[in-house]
């Protein structure tokens, strides 16, 4: 196939998925990587195959090739569930796997960034606030590398890969969310190209979603072993993971493993939603790797979109879905993910539309809810 129609056909020219999948070869797929991986799926019995299955479970991100990936590695392998390694290795091999090549840059990203945060930061004791600030720089590193591993991609179609965060203010009074940090996917929709239009594409990906914007909380927390405590409690707001269940947005646990001991091959940053938790009357400790994903295919999977992780409708709505239930307290910092440029100067801009918007009685404040504020903050600021 000559270049035009190759690039026509699939959204990249033979050069920029030579170069991408070259650098996803040396860094997703690496031993490092995949010791990674391994060490995390081998944690329970359950672990590695709840991973694969809610990464099975995005379609509506795949392309026509990838759906065509899918089906041909069924019927090779014979069986109904691949593992983990097989869906990353025969499907997310190569950028042309899914609708939105940015999408795929991203997941190799964040994929990047957990390893080297898992087998380089983690083993060393360190404080829950500082470990989410070397997670959130490893992501801005890896962006980094990625985005210039495939910049004729990323020129052409006028994308980036940008991590940013600005500060939360709204109502007068700083805020703060029940989480250790708040992140929003912000993902701008391309052209789709010629073969994934296909209707017989469509009937199994679903209509393209659009413009995404995905408000997540996350609150992170130390363990060792394969539980978590997740009983802190303030004196008069109570605990903090019925302040948790309260935020209007996605709301999750974010596990690392850390202890004051050096620990050889920690586990893969591990998200876990508040929702999946059993009360806190009922049992004050949570399963790490019991329903939980890691890091990376959490991401993926607000990409895709599902109902227990819904998007807004604008950047406005993000904002105000985070801010839902926060309590006056010290400066927060709100991450933002995407693929437009510019991101942190298109979210003050939101910030102060949404303060306009509550000023003049448009849009109704959110209630100020009781939160724990014994939670600590990120220190990432790109």
């Amino acid at each position: 196939m000559s270049e035009p129609n190759f690039l026509d056909a699939f959204g990249l020219s033979v050069n920029e998925v030579i170069n991408m999948q070259s650098l996803a070869h040396a860094q997703t797929f690496s031993d490092k990587g995949r010791l990674a991986r391994f060490a995390t799926a081998q944690r329970t019995r359950e672990a590695g195959a709840y991973i694969a299955q809610q990464l099975w479970e995005c379609r509506q991100i795949l392309s026509k090739v990838g759906i065509y990936k899918r089906v041909y590695l069924i019927q090779q392998e014979q069986v109904t569930q691949p593992t983990w390694e097989q869906i990353l290795e025969r499907i997310y091999d190569e950028p042309v796997a899914t609708r939105n090549g940015t999408i795929w840059l991203l997941f190799h990203a964040c994929l990047q960034a957990e390893r080297d945060f898992s087998l380089d930061v983690c083993p060393a004791h360190s404080r829950e606030d500082v470990l989410t600030g070397r997670l959130l720089e490893g992501i801005k590193a890896a962006c980094t590398i990625w985005a210039e591993a495939s910049s004729s991609y990323l020129n052409r179609i006028k994308n980036t890969l940008e991590i940013s965060s600005i500060d939360l203010t709204v109502g007068g009074g700083e805020q703060e969310t029940g989480g250790d940090f708040a992140l929003i996917l912000d993902i701008k929709e391309n052209a789709s190209s010629l073969e994934d239009s296909e209707p017989d594409i469509t009937t199994l990906t679903g209509e393209r979603r659009g413009d995404a914007f995905v408000p997540l909380v996350f609150q992170a927390k130390r363990y060792v072993g394969s539980n978590a405590d997740i009983s802190q409690k303030h004196d008069t707001r109570g605990y903090q993971f019925n302040s948790l269940r309260q935020v209007n947005c996605a709301s999750n646990y974010i596990f690392y493993e850390n202890d004051k001991e050096h620990i050889s091959t920690p586990a893969l940053p591990m998200v876990k939603p508040v929702s999946a938790c059993k009360a806190i009357e009922t049992s004050r400790v949570t399963g790490v790797f019991s329903e939980s994903v890691d890091f990376a295919t959490y991401i993926l999977r607000a990409a895709n979109g599902f109902s227990d992780i819904p998007a807004a409708r604008t950047r406005e709505d993000a904002l105000n879905m985070i801010l839902a239930n926060t309590s006056p307290s010290n400066v927060s910092r709100l991450t933002i993910l995407g693929n437009t440029s510019d991101l942190s100067a298109k979210y003050r801009d939101a910030l102060r539309q949404l303060q306009t918007e509550i000023k003049e009685g448009i849009r109704q404040e959110s209630p100020q809810d009781d939160l724990s504020d014994d939670t600590r903050l990120s220190s990432f600021e790109p």
